[in-house]
């Protein structure tokens, strides 16, 4: 990407205004936009970007965790331009399905103690506590100018995902959408590759997602099951007791 500051400013002194500090960050404003204009980017999923943003649970369960994906969520693509007026011109390609796969991994990893497992079938339930079926539902991006009052670039996503809790059959018995706002990076004044740095936000905006459903998952109960040999019966559920009823008066 070729980024060109000649026309900025004229080629003679005699004609180079006299800035006073506005100037000054006006200069600094055309020069954060101009390193996001006009460029496309095409971002990679990125091993190191998901072990930057993982952390310890504050929450763990026993068992392991199985995350069942489908192919087309897998290979699903994301391809579109900023909201933000800065970079507008630009275009990120980035492949969000893979992103949304290993991070949903990563983050239910960290919270069961046998650490998870990906597959697109369901061939032994018994063996996992939990079956569990993650997927982006929307994601944006933006370079935001404003809020520096144009002197540099905040990169900022936000992203969507949907998280089902599957029965042994794959059907699902519960699930919810989270939401991350605005993630916002460290600001620049200019970077050859931000592109690269919404590909950072992005990883870590879907582990932190997918390690508050997996913190959510732990905490009720009722969505864990105890893993059972194969073969064997599962657990029964005792109906709860009969409500005991004060005579009537």
């Amino acid at each position: 990407m070729k980024v060109l500051l000649r026309n900025f400013w004229p080629v003679s002194n005699d004609e180079r205004p006299i800035l006073a500090p506005s100037g000054r960050l006006l200069g600094g404003a055309l020069l954060a936009a101009a390193a996001v204009a006009g460029c496309s980017f095409n971002a990679a999923y990125n091993p190191a970007y998901t072990s930057a943003a993982r952390r310890p649970a504050s929450e763990t369960a026993d068992g392991k965790a199985l995350l069942k994906t489908t192919p087309e969520a897998d290979a699903q693509v994301f391809t579109g331009n900023p909201t933000s007026f800065t970079g507008s011109a630009t275009t990120l390609t980035m492949p969000l399905g893979q992103i949304a796969r290993e991070t949903a991994k990563s983050a239910f990893a960290d919270a069961f103690m046998g650490g998870a497992e990906l597959s697109t079938e369901i061939r032994d339930p018994t063996a996992y506590a939990v079956i569990v079926a993650p997927r982006v539902v929307s994601f944006s991006y933006e370079y935001n100018q404003l809020k520096n009052v144009g002197f540099a670039i905040t990169p900022t996503v936000s992203a969507t995902v949907e998280v089902k809790v599957l029965d042994e059959q794959g059907k699902p018995r519960w699930e919810k959408t989270y939401l991350s706002g605005a993630v916002e990076g460290p600001s620049y004044m200019i970077n050859t590759a931000p592109g690269e740095e919404i590909n950072k936000l992005a990883h870590k905006a879907l582990y932190d997602l997918f390690a508050i459903s997996a913190k959510e998952i732990i905490t009720s109960p009722d969505l864990l099951r105890r893993s059972a040999p194969a073969g064997s019966a599962p657990p029964v559920t005792p109906a709860p007791p009969a409500p005991t009823l004060a005579p009537a008066r």
